[in-house]
């Protein structure tokens, strides 16, 4: 590789390099930019950590830069290490003494001297890491790389300055090191330096799992992140490490079936999911999704090797996994562990004959992961054959439409029961038991099934029924409860038996009626479908709620509960005459009895009698008064 002494001018021509150059001169210190800065220059990467090497104190030099920085400048000592740290807005600034290293066999923890920055250039990890730029102004930019690093960054090699078995020796994490920068660079490991990982890699046992799990995290954010463990694998890190994840590899025959490799299968998902997102977890997810393989493998002489139930085998390694390789054990492990639990469902869909009903589970199952699932599981569409490929794509694009669908009409995903145990408990007076989970339960299952519909009213009728199915008594039998609400047209009266809403109007005096009408005893007091009520209500006055789903208790002729169930048909804001609604009923004649049902409509707003008017546009009559009516109009065309 030509040195372009240009670009490194151009890189060292920054005012805090000019600024660390000139402290050091005044300190009498040789000082120099080392390291991945360095290494970046040649590479043409972005890096704003600068790390120093001073012939000398680096934190006296530190020191003197944090007081020239001013108040922008953080200091941090760390005198155990001989390192200090300054962090500006824009850089953080490392520095460090030039030393040399000797290390004891049971620790990475080096005995460190002073020493010259040869002693500092060979300790480093790999030749691409040991150049260094001085910064001192009689050599300002002169690059020193005794160990040929642009040379082997022009050869895409990663090779050790020294020895590589005293290298990985003395400091093992220097082996995963090795592999991250080979994953993350696209470059190749020197085959000396290889073979030397290959002898040395039982020495991992002595590195901490979080600095282990530093680097793996590194490998899963490069762009093919299968090469990293690709490379484990080969110098013998892998199985101990991840033995796990070792496990799946090698394939297994029995006369003459096999299966397939599920390490170099497990492997190609994730580089398809790479592909796809920069999502780390929803890579995690996809390096794990089929972990659960190698505890379920059986032979069947009929089926052949089976894997039953690894998803689910899967998702209770995730836990353990991530507690023994320092992963958080957080939000982001309960995704992964969710997500390899669930991966097998849409390819059971695509193989399968896509009902409603399994779309609607899925979508309540992932929730707002559903479209990270749906990617794993794209991703997870391996295989030699093309056109098999191909038809799996092409059935997978009819779920993720069928989603789509479902998603748009039944608002599934995230979605919880209109109605929950605790109201459960407090409408039959139970305390937590089995029939509460049992009613919570049918409910959810009639709506993720299509049974009934995601709302309030259906909920509740079916509440109802698994109660009475069971034989457990409304807490409010034989009782007409009621109570108020304040609204901008006034003090609205609400009353409610255990079937339904059975009155809502202004008049007071109406609840008496519709007490003795249903033969019920008045109670005043607000129960959970009268709290439901009053909810909705005051979203239809706020103007968030167009639509009502509030299960009613009303008693009329059959004519009348022909007309009040029309009057439920008229949009929102639209109004027709009482001639069209009499139509609708099948007598155009009938508009003067079409308005005197309407007069005995008991349950206003919710059933939109203020929604019929006269021919001529007029508004005509209401049982709460035409200003009533009038505002209620204005209201919805609002």
């Amino acid at each position: 590789m030509e040195i372009n002494r240009q670009i490194i001018a151009q890189h060292v021509d920054l005012p805090v390099m000019k600024l660390v150059g000139n402290v050091a001169d005044e300190l009498h210190r040789e000082c120099y930019v080392v390291g991945g800065y360095v290494r970046d220059i040649f590479l043409k990467r972005p890096c704003n950590d600068l790390d120093f090497v001073t012939v000398g104190s680096g934190i006296e030099v530190a020191r003197a830069v944090a007081n020239r920085l001013g108040r922008r400048a953080h200091l941090a000592v760390f005198r155990t290490f001989g390192t200090a740290q300054v962090k500006t807005r824009q850089w953080e600034l490392e520095f460090v003494g030039a030393r040399r290293e000797s290390y004891h066999r049971e620790s990475r923890n080096p005995i460190v001297e002073d020493g010259t920055l040869d002693d500092d250039q060979k300790r480093r990890d790999f030749t691409i890491n040991a150049m260094a730029i001085c910064l001192n102004k009689e050599r300002y930019g002169e690059l020193l790389d005794p160990f040929d690093g642009i040379g082997d960054m022009e050869r895409r090699i990663i090779r050790t300055p020294l020895d590589p078995d005293i290298t990985f020796s003395d400091d093992p994490l220097r082996m995963m090191r090795a592999v991250r920068f080979a994953t993350q660079l696209g470059f190749d490991i020197y085959p000396e330096t290889f073979e030397a990982i290959r002898r040395n890699a039982k020495r991992i046992h002595i590195i901490t799992r979080e600095r282990i799990a530093e680097e793996l995290m590194k490998i899963m954010r490069s762009p093919q992140p299968s090469r990293g463990w690709k490379l484990l694998d080969q110098c013998g890190l892998l199985p101990l490490i991840f033995p796990e994840l070792a496990a799946l590899k090698g394939v297994e025959t029995v006369n003459g079936r096999g299966h397939k490799d599920n390490f170099m299968h497990t492997l190609q998902v994730l580089d398809n999911v790479a592909a796809a997102s920069d999502d780390v977890w929803l890579r995690w997810a996809a390096l794990l999704h089929d972990v659960g393989k190698a505890r379920t493998k059986r032979w069947d002489p009929q089926m052949g090797w089976t894997f039953h139930n690894h998803n689910f085998v899967g998702e209770k390694m995730v836990p353990k996994i991530f507690a023994k390789m320092r992963l958080p054990l957080n939000d982001h492990m309960k995704y992964v562990k969710k997500l390899v639990g669930l991966h097998m469902r849409p390819i059971a869909l695509v193989e399968d004959e896509v009902t409603d009903s399994a779309v609607r589970r899925l979508l309540f199952d992932a929730g707002d992961d559903i479209d990270d699932l749906m990617t794993l599981c794209k991703a997870d569409i391996t295989s030699k054959n093309q056109n098999k490929v191909q038809r799996f794509r092409e059935n997978f694009d009819l779920v993720k439409q069928k989603l789509v669908d479902i998603e748009e009409k039944d608002r599934v995903r995230n979605f919880q029961p209109p109605i929950d145990g605790e109201e459960i408990m407090t409408t039959f007076g139970l305390e937590p038991s089995r029939p509460v989970g049992y009613i919570k339960d049918a409910i959810k299952d009639a709506i993720l099934d299509g049974v009934i519909t995601n709302d309030y009213a259906s909920a509740y009728r079916l509440m109802l029924d698994k109660a009475a199915e069971l034989g457990i008594p409304h807490a409010h039998d034989g009782h007409l409860c009621h109570t108020t609400m304040s609204t901008p047209l006034g003090t609205l009266m609400i009353a409610a038996s255990d079937r339904g809403i059975a009155f809502i109007g202004w008049d007071k005096g109406s609840v008496e009626k519709i007490a003795q009408k249903l033969k019920l005893q008045q109670v005043e007091m607000v129960t959970p479908l009268l709290s439901q009520c009053i909810k909705q209500l005051g979203e239809y006055f706020d103007g968030t709620r167009r639509e009502f789903s509030l299960p009613l208790h009303v008693t009329g002729t059959d004519y009348q509960l022909k007309a009040w169930n029309e009057l439920q048909k008229i949009p929102y804001g639209e109004t027709i005459s009482y001639g069209e609604q009499a139509t609708r009923l099948g007598n155009p004649k009938g508009a003067r009895a079409v308005a005197q049902a309407n007069h005995n409509n008991p349950v206003s707003i919710v059933v939109p009698c203020h929604r019929v008017i006269n021919a001529d546009g007029s508004l005509g009559g209401y049982a709460s008064g035409t200003d009533i009516k009038r505002q209620l109009l204005s209201l919805e065309k609002r």
